[in-house]
């Protein structure tokens, strides 16, 4: 699939060491494997609107229907908008170390 400059196939392992890992620590991420990169890949297409037998066709699946089962996970936008406003509520459980009376 990833031809080398001699013609054979790249070595994904070498890939991985070589290009792919660097570049996702300069960024300040971590590499999850390929599983992962291909779960990434499709949902990113996905949102990009590119129709899901054309992703299907990318990752070389039997059926779209691993695909979107499988591969493409999606979140409306109202889930999205709930999951971000945790990220501004305040951290209750550190704004106190002290014991309140039991009653």
């Amino acid at each position: 699939m990833f031809p080398n400059p001699a013609g054979t196939p790249v070595n994904l392992d070498a890939l991985v060491v070589d290009v792919i890992r660097p570049a996702l620590k300069n960024a300040g991420l971590s590499w999850h494997g390929w599983h992962a990169f291909r779960r990434g890949l499709a949902t990113t297409l996905h949102r990009l609107g590119v129709p899901d037998k054309t992703i299907q066709a990318i990752l070389r699946h039997s059926n779209v229907g691993v695909t979107q089962a499988c591969y493409i996970k999606t979140v409306s936008d109202d889930v999205a908008a709930a999951m971000l406003s945790l990220e501004y509520a305040p951290n209750m459980h550190l704004e106190s170390k002290r014991k309140l009376p039991v009653m």
